[in-house]
């Protein structure tokens, strides 16, 4: 701010005071800037609580396992071989059977 005058007394301006002065120029921008701020701040907690109300409206998936359920394994399938790229080059992955019992 080189066009402000120094108090009379020598001592520069307190930071209460210029933080004042910033207010009283850009009053509009800093309002406008608060009060977007504001409308972005509702919008994201108005989704934020959509989606968990959309979340508890249907309760539990009906794909839920119970916990004395165990896990069934897939059947047993072979699985195509195919390359895979890795740190040291290109690595050749042949075919393999999985899934099915291993008892």
């Amino acid at each position: 701010m080189p066009n402000q005058t120094p108090p009379e007394d020598g001592d520069p301006t307190s930071v209460t005071e210029t933080v004042k002065n910033l207010f009283k120029k850009n009053k509009k921008i800093i309002i406008g800037g608060g009060t977007a701020l504001a409308v972005v701040a509702t919008g994201v907690f108005i989704s934020i609580a959509r989606r968990q109300d959309v979340t508890e409206a249907f309760g539990p998936s009906p794909d839920a396992v119970a916990e004395d359920q165990k896990r069934q394994s897939p059947c047993e399938h072979e699985v195509s071989a195919y390359e895979r790229m890795t740190t040291y080059g290109i690595q050749t992955v042949r075919s393999y059977s999985r899934g099915g019992s291993t008892a």
